[in-house]
């Protein structure tokens, strides 16, 4: 008798079977629990519900519901004067109101807010041309380097040409393989490659924070938004993040949302874990 095999062969069994306990004894009700499914029959529910108020969702409903924590996020900190000299030059003017503080020049203005929000607004007319769309996007990112910086974890998510001809280039946050709803930078550049206008609105990611809760469920997000929405309209996006509207503080915590994007470019954001609609 071959021991040396027989003993190999009783090693791998014994192997298999504690994967097979594991999976039974822990994966299987974490993974496999009917508490965070939908049904079919809920979801072929709501989509009745949304064809009876004339909305039509192209993504596929989401069938599981996950367990989320909340994320602790804290206030980008820039010198102010820096960045408006970067934006308007060394000669401005400051006027200074509750909520913000307006610099003016002859180069353009730019509103500062005590949340931490940078609205720019070039005074120069928009140059002619015929720049791409890939050179749009260096352009923008030329200018967030030499302006405010570009954040490390920001990502261009979207370039898109505009009415007037020129190309909205939008950043989005990415931190740990997962794009956050929290911050976003959105620059304008005109067919010249100028700079027409840029909103800045980011934060710096702590960590998460708090005990992992179960999300709803897709279907009650859904739900919720539907309310707000008018007939006609389409939903082409349907996902989870985080997000939260800008705060005077300098750390808070951010709930994860589901987030509803439709045709017609309206953004939804329902908590995931109150159900309560964040924002549009």
């Amino acid at each position: 008798m071959d021991w040396e095999r027989t003993l190999n062969i009783f090693i791998v069994a014994f192997l298999i079977l504690n994967i097979v306990f594991v999976v039974e004894l822990w994966l299987r009700p974490i993974i496999f629990n009917p508490s965070n499914y939908i049904s079919a029959e809920q979801i072929a529910a709501t989509k009745n519900e949304l064809e009876d108020r004339d909305i039509t969702i192209t993504p596929k409903i989401p069938r599981r519901a996950k367990s989320l924590q909340s994320l602790g996020v804290s206030k980008t900190l820039l010198d102010e004067g820096e960045v408006v000299a970067a934006l308007l030059g060394s000669e401005y003017e400051k006027v200074s109101s509750g909520v913000k503080s307006e610099y003016r020049s002859i180069q353009g203005r730019v509103d500062i807010y005590v949340d931490g929000r940078i609205y720019y607004f070039s005074s120069l007319a928009p140059g002619e041309g015929n720049i791409s769309q890939n050179s749009a996007q260096s352009r923008a990112d030329e200018f967030l380097g030499n302006t405010v910086g570009r954040p490390n974890d920001a990502i261009a998510v979207r370039t898109a040409v505009q009415e007037d001809g020129s190309w909205a280039v939008e950043y989005k946050q990415r931190w740990n393989r997962k794009k956050l709803e929290i911050s976003k930078i959105l620059v304008v550049v005109d067919q010249g490659g100028g700079i027409l206008q840029m909103e800045y609105n980011w934060v710096e990611v702590i960590g998460y924070v708090g005990e992992k809760v179960l999300s709803i469920p897709a279907t009650t997000a859904l739900k919720v938004v539907a309310r707000q929405m008018h007939g006609g309209a389409t939903i082409t996006d349907l996902y989870l993040s985080w997000y939260s509207i800008p705060v005077l503080a300098d750390q808070w915590r951010v709930s994860p949302v589901w987030v509803v994007k439709t045709e017609e470019g309206n953004t939804y954001y329902v908590n995931a874990h109150t159900g309560e609609l964040e924002g549009e």
